[in-house]
Parts: structure tokens; C-alpha cells; sequence
């Protein structure tokens, strides 16, 4: 594979199945996970989505140096795009904030379509407020964590009628792994920052479930 991914990629790119009729690279971060999915013919049609002109120019660019097919370019707010009427398809969310997060997700979900519409979703933040948004909406098919340039990531692969309830916190986090332990640390943290600064009952809620966490330990 020519595109090289950092661990957080790849990650998402091993949890990506070969039975989609296509896979949606949305906020496509310079398309790197997109552009390796073109490459070992992952998936039939990889369609890019971004809302910013010069990132999609430099990409299609790319794209036509290299020789690559079935791909289509969209360059507009991701919670814009049509979704396909029919089949099977992934749509990829990853590396933007919980507010982007959800507010997509959101208006995506919202349409109608007779389309198997699949998620695989990896926030850069707020978790807790994330999982809380999807738990009514959607059930969870696998999900992880990543350790990349010193942070833990989390991924959820996600689907509407999944059997599995999407846990909130997530039932990986071991607060007997150091690392694990560390992160939840800074998510309590983070949480009582946000406590202290306003009302907030999804602060409230986040502060005591991280507590929690720990204190099973």
C-alpha cells in the first residue's frame, strides 16, 4: 500500500469489512484512509467528502496522478450529501470534535433511505457526550481504542438495529491498565473543568461515570 496511515488509520482501516458497495470518507483529512482503500480495491467506490476547496483540489490532484478510479469527489459540509437510495455502504467520521460529530450524524441519519447505512466513528474528543447521542439511534457492532503520539483514541463501528447497546462509558476502558488509567484521569479532569464552568448535566453525568471507573478498580 502506497498511502502511508498512522496507527489511528490503520486501525480503522482493519475494521473496514470488503462487502460494502461503497465507503464514505467524510471530513476526509486529506483522504489518506480513503486513497488506501482505492489502492487495495477494499471496496468498489470510495466517495471523499470535504468543505474545504483547497484540501478536495489537492486531493483530486493526487488522485489523478495516480491513476485512480471509482472515486467521486464532494466538496461541501458532510451533513450536506445525498445519501445513495439503495445497498450497502460505511460512512467513515473520524478525527473532528463531539459538536461536528453529532451534528452530522444527525442530519445523516435523518434521511430517509432504503440504504443499509453502516458508521464507523472515531471523535477527537468528548466521547462521553458522543456515545450519549448515539445510544438511542444506534447499536454497536465492535468498537476499540487506539494509542497513537500519546493519546488514546476510541472507534466505534456502529449500525441502526445492532442488537448490542452502545455502553457509556465504553466496557473496554481496565482501570488496571496503567494507561487506561491515565487516560480516564484526564476525562474526569476534563469533565470537572467543564463542571465548574457552567450548569452542564452531561458534565455532571461524565464526572460520575469516570469516577466510578476508577474507583472499581
Amino acid at each position: 500500500m502506497k498511502t502511508r496511515l498512522g496507527k489511528r488509520l490503520t486501525a480503522l482501516f482493519n475494521v473496514i469489512a470488503d462487502d460494502y458497495d461503497s465507503v464514505w470518507d467524510l471530513c476526509c483529512d486529506h483522504g489518506r484512509l480513503g486513497m488506501a482503500l482505492l489502492e487495495t480495491e477494499r471496496t468498489p467506490q470510495v466517495h471523499f467528502v470535504d468543505c474545504i476547496d483547497s484540501i478536495m483540489t489537492d486531493l483530486a490532484a493526487r488522485l489523478e496522478h495516480y491513476g485512480a478510479r471509482n472515486y467521486q469527489l464532494h466538496c461541501c459540509p458532510a451533513e450536506h450529501v445525498a445519501l445513495p437510495a439503495s445497498g450497502k455502504h460505511l460512512l467513515v467520521l473520524a478525527g473532528v470534535g463531539d459538536e461536528v460529530t453529532v451534528r452530522i450524524v444527525q442530519q445523516l441519519h435523518a434521511q430517509t433511505t432504503d440504504a443499509h447505512i453502516d458508521w464507523l466513528i472515531s471523535p477527537a474528543n468528548n466521547l462521553f457526550q458522543v456515545r450519549q447521542f448515539l445510544q438511542p439511534i444506534l447499536g454497536v457492532l465492535d468498537e476499540g481504542v487506539i494509542a497513537e503520539n500519546g493519546r488514546l483514541y476510541e472507534w466505534l463501528w456502529v449500525r441502526s438495529g445492532a442488537p448490542k447497546t452502545i455502553a457509556n462509558p465504553a466496557l473496554f476502558w481496565n482501570p488496571d491498565d496503567a494507561e487506561h488509567r491515565r487516560h480516564l484521569g484526564k476525562l474526569l479532569k476534563h469533565a470537572r473543568q467543564q463542571q465548574r464552568q457552567a450548569h452542564n448535566p452531561q458534565a455532571d453525568a461524565a464526572a460520575l461515570a469516570y469516577a466510578q471507573l476508577l474507583e472499581s478498580r
